[in-house]
């Protein structure tokens, strides 16, 4: 295991500090954090890090893709700032970031588990169609109780992670699955006589075994073993419950009585109101997108096929991924995991057609290790390195994965196991016949899904499209920064704001301004306008990054005093007039009217040269940039 503790410190300086974190967790490649305030990110800081795939917000949450080592890097900021006890529950998100969260704080920690219980499923079927052993034999009793373990306890497994979600005690969350799926309930509940039936005659027709001090107890015939959305929501009451005592119950007796009456009032309203419901919802949910399915299996598949890569990069593959697993847990089948089952393989096809065509050392590096991770189903690396820069090759993934989706769906072939890449073919044999047609089947479409992905992405290669290794690109001359605007130059160590003083954004200088326009420091374009226009970046023909910050935390102003004459996208000369400050009202609301010039890409130049004076004029000489491929002309020094 390597030294992450770098890494680590780098992230969190740049997610505003441990202070800004409220939670972190993290899935098999990236890192996701809540935080307390959002906008003290350095999203482009982290991005040009060479051990960061990208950053980005996404379901609500500032995500950071590390790759397959992330847990390491976990383990180093949770040592730091605890941060798996936060009060992130007081964070509010509302509708699809909220349900996004949940799911995959939920679901995420189990996905290990319930691909080990795949494998050994299929490992099972192979054994027993090769006539290796015997349904019969004691070997077989004990790997099949292994494999279908995970699953009939899987409301114990979900009331722990649930309980961390929702911040409920996970102990308690684990007992209420166990209460769940504890054998007698099934046995005293289910009888082989009905009280009565209640919405007799309708689709939500439900017989009443027995009563609970007179209301019936509608407890589903099959129980709740095997089952996901229940325990879930029951998770969720009793976290609203247990916050409930902690404010009324005494320090004294909280912690012996809020685990007791925790459990004592949810669950009882679980088995009469929670669990009947969401079992309900549990099926209509499945019954909808298995009716989609029924309507038009070919629709269906080319639409999960052609998004589910695009949902991969936002992190919002697994509302889909919690229906495919209820209905593996449910009834042993699924339909919804076969669709996005060749999904790595286009990636990994991709990978493999960049490798045989670029003439960079680095990225022929770079795709081993991404195509040994697609094939085992950890398209991170193969998305952010090579299809997501060039976004043609994405979309030639897309169309690999539908076409290996719309060939899966055309034989009705399903899996019967939780499990993906080249581990998961094992899934398509059919446990109760042996049957090998699904395998076959999904062999062939991910033939044709790589085929597919690998002749568009090989055949429309361009060299314009390959990256350049740093020892190959041009040369490029000593470049020089202009003063934006008129004023008293000091190093940006002097700077109020310790972000810029520190220069963890970069190298530049401070200005105290004596004017009140802000012009282009060089040519280039403008690709970034902050909200307000407190801030703007300029990116010049040579690639050089300049960023322009107009005083410290004036991003609170939302824009008043600040008049912007550019948009992104606008190509600008050194000395065009950017912004228009009224820097005397900026100042009269308590803000520091300092002017900051940072060149983001500092590590790409040898070195920075400030000029000796202090007073500079607007478009006068301000810094000098010298390339690692260039030379200074005399003996100059860094100097303020």
């Amino acid at each position: 295991m390597g030294n992450y503790q770098a890494l680590s410190k780098f992230i969190l300086e740049n997610v505003g500090g441990k202070e800004n974190v409220l939670s972190v967790t993290h899935c098999m490649t990236r890192l996701r954090f809540t935080l307390k305030d959002d906008s003290k990110v350095n999203e482009d800081i982290l991005k040009k890090s060479s051990e960061i795939m990208t950053a980005q917000f996404a379901g609500g949450r500032f995500q950071v893709v590390i790759g397959t080592h992330v847990s390491d890097v976990y383990n180093e900021i949770q040592g730091v700032t605890g941060a798996d006890k936060t009060e992130e529950a007081e964070v509010k998100k509302t509708g699809l970031n909220r349900l996004i969260e949940i799911i995959t704080k939920v679901i995420t920690p189990v996905l290990g588990i319930l691909t080990a219980s795949g494998l050994l499923q299929g490992i099972l079927a192979l054994l027993t169609i090769t006539n290796v052993i015997d349904v019969n034999d004691g070997g077989y009793i004990v790997l099949h109780a292994m494999g279908q373990a995970v699953f009939y306890f899987l409301p114990v497994v979900l009331g722990y992670t649930s309980a961390k979600a929702f911040n409920l005690n996970p102990y308690v969350g684990m007992m209420l699955g166990a209460t769940l799926v504890i054998p007698e309930l099934m046995t005293n509940l289910v009888t082989d006589k009905a009280l009565y039936t209640l919405f007799d005659g309708t689709m939500f027709s439900t017989p009443v075994y027995n009563t609970f001090f007179g209301i019936p107890i509608l407890f589903p015939p099959n129980g709740y073993q095997y089952t996901v959305i229940p325990v879930i929501f029951i998770t969720f009451l009793g976290a609203k419950v247990e916050k409930i005592l902690k404010k009324i119950v005494p320090p004294l007796l909280a912690h012996n009585l809020n685990s007791f009456l925790t459990i004592l009032i949810t669950f009882p309203l679980a088995i009469l109101i929670i669990g009947p419901v969401t079992n309900v919802l549990s099926s209509l949910i499945s019954a909808g997108v298995s009716g989609l399915y029924e309507v038009s299996p070919v629709i269906t598949s080319v639409v999960v096929g052609l998004l589910y890569q695009p949902l991969v990069i936002f992190g919002l593959h697994w509302p889909m991924s919690a229906i495919g697993i209820n209905n593996l847990a449910q009834y042993g089948v699924d339909y919804i995991f076969p669709m996005s089952f060749t999904a790595s393989f286009a990636q990994t096809a991709v990978v493999l057609a960049v490798y045989l065509k670029t003439r960079s050392r680095n990225q022929k590096a770079l795709a081993i290790p991404a195509m040994i991770s697609g094939m085992f189903c950890i398209i991170e690396p193969a998305i952010y390195g090579f299809s997501l820069p060039v976004k043609k090759r994405f979309a030639f993934s897309m169309i690999g994965g539908a076409v290996g989706s719309l060939i899966i769906s055309i034989f009705s072939v399903k899996m019967y196991a939780f499990a993906f890449g080249v581990l998961g073919f094992v899934s398509f044999i059919n446990p109760a016949n042996s049957s090998l047609g699904g395998l076959y089947v999904a062999i062939f479409a991910t033939i044709v899904t790589m085929a597919v992905s690998f002749s568009l992405t090989f055949f429309t290669f361009k060299s314009s499209e390959d990256v350049v290794d740093e020892e190959t690109k041009p040369l490029i001359k000593q470049q020089e920064v202009l003063a934006p605007i008129a004023g008293t130059m000091q190093p940006i160590s002097s700077s109020a704001d310790e972000t810029f003083a520190s220069k963890t954004m970069g190298e530049g200088v401070v200005i105290f301004p004596t004017g009140s326009k802000v012009v282009a420091p060089a040519a280039g374009v403008v690709t970034t306008v902050f909200p307000g226009g407190h801030a703007l970046g300029i990116t010049t023909e040579n690639g050089t990054e300049i960023l322009i910050h107009i005083g410290i935390d004036t991003v609170e102003l939302n824009g008043e005093g600040f008049d912007v004459q550019v948009e992104v996208g606008s190509k600008v000369k050194q000395g065009q007039t950017l912004v228009n400050v009224d820097f005397e009202a900026i100042e009269n609301k308590g803000y520091k009217s300092e002017v900051l010039v940072v060149i983001l890409n500092t590590d790409d130049f040898l070195d920075i040269i400030s000029e000796e004076k202090t007073t500079v004029k607007q478009a006068g000489k301000m810094l000098t940039l010298i390339p690692f491929n260039g030379k200074a002309t005399n003996d100059m020094e860094v100097s303020y």
